[in-house]
């Protein structure tokens, strides 16, 4: 056997052995295993055949192994056949394990065989300690035996004066009873009789009956019966726990270990020693809570390891870096798939970047070595090669398994780390344009030392003249001053002399600023600014300085631009002046205008008095030309409160579609008669009202459309567009857009459109009866109210005014309310739209949908018919139909006239136009029109156009149902204005006499003060401020007066719920009446209780 065979053989002895007891690793040992392998080992169950059977002891065995420091080995190797090897070696143990001391000789004997591939395998191991028992001399230890006896029966007799003071020692005693139902008391010893309480077996066997089930709790016998006749079923012996009750009442737990045997007698019996274990069931009872406690706190550190938002890796160095536990944090940090999660990964710096690996590896030997903890921040690489920040926290610990190892905590950090270098990015861009704000302001700036007389200098491009940048500091004053103006040169060495700043410092001036000439490298003159500031020095008593240097030429250049500006600015006054006298002018020539059409008009009309055509001429002519007059007088005093700020504003509610129709009152005629087509649209949704000056808004839109109908020739078109913006902070931000087609303007008048006297053409504007002073106006009415005003404008194709103008929000409970009531106006109605104008169709099916009813629209008459025509195929009608007046092909009349002849009287048919309808409305109704309704469309007009058709036709098909008693009167208590005045005109056209009520407090207080039997009934609504109206039910039923109790009370609500009307009853209303109200069902219920 070569020497080299041998070394590889003992070699690979010693590695398992010292893989096996140093570092406790079996499954290694296993690996090495062949499959006929054969093992005896040291113990007289210590043998298996088999590689599976031999594994499986060494696994059972290694959660008791112990880790050991092995040394002193020796081998004796033999080759017994080609490739089979005996290896027999000895080698001392000693456990290093805390808690352990142990120290042997251990022997052991391999059996190694090479497999196919010439690695060797183990076939056989013994392994024995040594016998210390057998002499040197001896064979079989016979000597050894004969002390063992000898020791044995001393130990006999010790046990058994031992024995004898246990009895008399023991936590409780022994008894001896019959092995019947009851467990009858043969004898008992003094030890038992005390445990339970007793002085004596008389007093115990008085007792307890003289048998066990006089003293075990009644609870517990049949589970102690049991468990011993079980035991005793199976074998001889048993061991049971119960609590037993002493004489003073208490319980103790005792533990009962017995044995069946025959006594004496023949007779069956058990014999068993009975020990008090109150104090280990307490003491278990609490470690079992501490198990539980250990258990929950080990539960929740699980769930906090498992999700922790930081990623914790454990790995050791020793003998290769290898990880040992890892989070899923961790995994998901390093960007590991589920499946790559199973396995984890095995090397600790897998992820290191390869310019960090020496650096971090170092990092990790150190703490290793010394201990404490590192704390550092690294890169690490993905999988897809891009990176990610990390910050780790190292430290050397002992792990819960007891293993030394190297925990890292780390958390990825790549955002913070963006922030961070972007924030230094940032950072060094501001550094950077501050410097280069100084450096543009100052070209010149000297950092200077007046204690060491030394300066550098900071120079950037635009300077006069080029210095060394560091050197002696009063050198480069005194070189200085021969390049300044011979007359500043004085000053500028008494500013700037070392000595000089010295003193001055001193007694506290911070900063020196001198102006002065200086003459630059391109032989010119410049002017310059140099400005020295003291800088505090915290890190010694040197006096430093700062010193910048600017280049005036521009101020001085800006200089004189100011003065030359100050002499435009007196030729721009001059100017004004001269326009304020031409506007004199003008206004001198366009009041004498119509002043001499008043006289002239005036002298004629008494000439031609009896000619009546010609005074109504005359006077017509006179009333026009005062209009002018007045408006040319509104617009000064409004132009002269404005410039001396007198203009003051109100702040009320007002009704946005009643301001609408002011507007629309004077220019729609106006529009018909010029031949201009003028629309108004708006985009819901908008509130009913709101809160402002509603006058200013009427004077700014007016001016607008007024200049609009000036300038728009006939053919043209005029819109105005109406929207709210946003809100914000309980203002809605109003916009009001005027578009017309007009001449439009230019871009050079446009600049100052909005200055007082101006025109673009005077002469025209002269001809349209303008002043110059309407849009000046316009600009300072909205800026006060706090809007704004833009104009955009093209000579020849029109012109459009936006003005944005802050609205107060009018609403409130009350307004939600009525919004509420009126979405069910025309809940169940199909309405039909015609427009050909597309934002008034959208605009209308919006309004209507909102007030409940199904509607469609359609853009033209040809379309309205075949609409009608499809319904009707499909058995249903429209039950309105919304037709404007003025469409192209087919005009509103004429649609209105075939859908009639299609539905006969099913369908309400309303006209809407934004104009006078009176010259159509003859020919309309004839076609079959129902009603009229002006442009632009509103919810209130709509409601108010519909409850009006509905009443009238009530009236016209239900008179002979509805005959009510004359002359009764009702009081109406209702807070929604419109339904108020629906309810209220339908009243009164059957003859009630009717008063009205807002809330139900106002209802309550106008009872109370009409005279006894005024009212016949009260129709009260239910949901209302102030007081609703069961409250003022409850309060009328209260009243002392007679009729307070009789006058019926109808309920009229939209609360249509089964719950709702038991409510009403109980607080003494009579009947109960659901919205949308139901005319017949009103006036059959009050015909019911009037």
């Amino acid at each position: 056997m070569t020497p080299d065979l041998q070394r590889e053989v003992e070699s690979f002895a010693s590695t398992i052995l010292r893989r096996y007891f140093c570092d406790s690793d079996v499954e290694f040992l296993i690996s090495t295993f062949e499959s006929d392998i054969v093992w005896l080992g040291g113990g007289e169950a210590m043998q298996a055949e088999g590689a599976e059977e031999v594994a499986r002891f060494f696994r059972v065995g290694a959660e008791n192994m112990l880790t050991c420091r092995m040394w002193d080995e020796r081998y004796v190797t033999r080759e017994l056949a080609p490739g089979v090897y005996l290896c027999e070696g000895t080698s001392r143990l000693e456990s290093v394990a805390p808690g352990t001391a142990l120290t042997m000789l251990q022997r052991i004997t391999f059996v190694f065989r090479r497999d196919k591939h010439g690695a060797l395998k183990i076939v056989h191991i013994h392994n024995s300690m040594p016998f210390d028992a057998l002499k040197s001399d001896e064979l079989f230890p016979m000597t050894t035996a004969k002390e063992a006896f000898r020791r044995l029966q001393e130990q006999l007799s010790r046990q058994n004066r031992q024995i004898e003071l246990m009895l008399s020692q023991l936590p409780g005693g022994l008894m001896i009873c019959r092995s019947d139902e009851h467990f009858t008391t043969k004898w008992l010893s003094p030890g038992l009789y005390r445990l339970l309480g007793y002085k004596s077996p008389e007093e115990y066997g008085e007792a307890c009956s003289g048998c066990c089930r006089g003293f075990i709790l009644p609870e517990d016998y049949d589970l102690m019966w049991n468990q011993v006749t079980q035991a005793l079923a199976h074998g001889d012996s048993y061991s049971v726990e119960y609590r037993v009750r002493r004489k003073d009442g208490s319980v103790l737990w005792v533990m009962d270990i017995g044995q069946y045997f025959v006594d004496e007698d023949g007779e069956g019996a058990v014999t068993c020693l009975i020990t008090d274990i109150t104090k280990r069931m307490e003491r278990e009872q609490t470690i079992r809570i501490a198990h539980e406690e250990i258990a929950r706190q080990a539960a929740f550190l699980s769930q906090l390891y498992n999700t922790v938002p930081c990623g914790i890796v454990q790995f050791v160095l020793d003998p290769e870096p290898r990880i040992v536990s890892i989070n899923p944090q961790a995994l998901k940090i390093y960007d590991y798939s589920p499946e790559e999660a199973e396995t984890g990964p095995g090397d600790p710096f897998f992820r290191v970047m390869e310019a960090d690996m020496a650096w971090v590896r170092g990092l990790t030997d150190r703490l290793v070595r010394e201990g404490g903890r590192v704390v550092y921040e690294r890169r690490f690489r993905l999988e897809d090669g891009s990176s990610r920040w990390l910050n780790v926290i190292m430290e050397h610990l002992v792990n819960a398994d007891g293993i030394q190892v190297v925990q890292a905590l780390f958390t990825d950090i790549t955002e913070k780390k963006k922030s961070q270098l972007e924030h230094e990015r940032e950072q060094l861009r501001k550094q950077r344009s501050l410097q280069a704000a100084v450096c543009s302001a100052y070209p010149l700036i000297i950092h200077f030392n007046l204690t060491r007389n030394s300066y550098e200098s900071f120079s950037a491009r635009g300077y006069v003249a080029e210095l060394l940048p560091q050197g002696n500091y009063a050198e480069l004053m005194k070189r200085s001053a021969q390049y300044v103006d011979p007359a500043y040169q004085e000053d500028f060495l008494r500013s700037f002399a070392p000595e000089e700043m010295e003193r001055r410092f001193a007694a506290g001036e911070q900063e020196i600023y001198q102006e002065y000439r200086r003459l630059g490298d391109d032989g010119a003159w410049h002017w310059v600014a140099a400005q020295c500031i003291r800088v505090d020095n915290p890190d010694g008593a040197d006096i430093l300085g700062i010193m910048m240097l600017k280049v005036l030429d521009e101020q001085q250049a800006e200089k004189k631009r100011q003065e030359q500006l100050m002499r435009d600015a007196l030729a721009a006054a001059q100017a004004a002046n001269r326009a304020k006298s031409d506007f004199l002018s003008r206004m001198s020539h366009d009041i004498r205008t119509p002043m001499n059409a008043i006289i002239g008009m005036s002298a004629i009309g008494q000439l031609k008095l009896d000619e009546r055509d010609a005074v109504r001429n005359c006077f017509t002519k006179i009333d026009a030309s005062c209009r002018y007059l007045l408006s040319l007088i509104n617009d000064i005093l409004d132009m002269s409160r404005i410039e001396s700020g007198k203009i003051a504003l109100t702040n009320a509610r007002f009704d946005l579609a009643d301001l609408v129709n002011q507007v629309d009152a004077i220019i729609v005629p106006q529009a018909e008669a010029a031949g201009i087509d003028y629309e108004v649209y708006h985009n819901t949704p908008l509130e009913a009202a709101y809160i402002g000056d509603a006058l200013r808004l009427n004077q700014i839109l007016m001016n607008l459309l007024a200049n609009a109908l000036k300038f728009t020739p006939a053919g043209g078109n005029i819109s105005v567009h109406i929207r709210e913006l946003r809100r914000t902070n309980g203002f809605a931000h109003m916009e009001f857009t005027i578009r017309d087609s007009g001449i439009g303007m230019s871009s050079e008048f446009m600049r100052r459109i909005f200055q007082p006297f101006e025109q673009e053409n005077a002469d025209m504007a002269r001809n349209k009866a303008g002043s110059g002073l309407g849009l000046s106006i316009v600009y300072n009415l909205v800026h006060i109210m706090g809007g704004s005003i833009q104009v955009h404008s093209k000579q020849g194709q029109g012109s459009e005014f936006i003005v944005t103008v802050p609205l107060g929000l009018a609403e409130d409970d009350e307004e939600r309310e009525n919004l509420r009531k009126s979405q069910n106006l025309l809940t169940g109605l199909k309405v039909l739209v015609v427009d050909d104008d597309a934002l008034v169709g959208e605009q209308a099916s919006v309004i209507m949908r909102g007030i409940g009813a199904e509607c469609r629209w359609v853009e033209s008459g040809f379309m309205a018919v075949e609409a009608v025509r499809e319904a009707l195929k499909q058995r249903f009608h429209y039950d309105v139909a919304l037709i404007d007046w003025k469409m192209p092909d087919m005009d509103g009349v004429e649609t209105t006239r075939r859908l009639r002849k299609l539905v006969g009287p099913e369908t309400t048919i309303i006209i809407i136009t934004a104009y006078d309808w009176s010259a159509i409305e003859a020919e309309a109704r004839e076609a079959g029109a129902d009603a009229f309704i002006a442009k632009p469309l509103f919810p209130s007009t709509l409601c108010k156009t519909f409850a009006s058709l509905y009443a009238d036709r009530r009236q016209a098909v239900s008179d002979d149902q509805v005959a009510l008693p004359a002359g009764s009167r009702l009081l109406l208590v209702e807070d929604n204005a419109l339904n108020l005045e629906i309810a209220k005109s339908l009243l009164e056209m059957h003859g009630l006499t009717v008063d009205t009520a807002e809330n139900g407090l106002e209802a309550v207080r106008t009872f109370e003060k009409a005279e006894e039997g005024r009212y016949q009934a009260i129709l009260m609504d239910i949901r209302m401020p102030i007081m609703d109206g069961l409250d003022a039910t409850r309060a009328i039923r209260a009243l002392t007066r007679p009729d307070a109790v009789s006058v019926p009370i109808i309920a009229m609500t939209a609360n249509a719920f089964d719950e709702d009307k038991p409510l009403a009853e109980a607080a003494g209303m009579n009947a109960y009446l659901v919205k949308p109200l139901d005319m017949d069902v009103m006036f059959a219920t009050l015909r019911e209780w009037l």
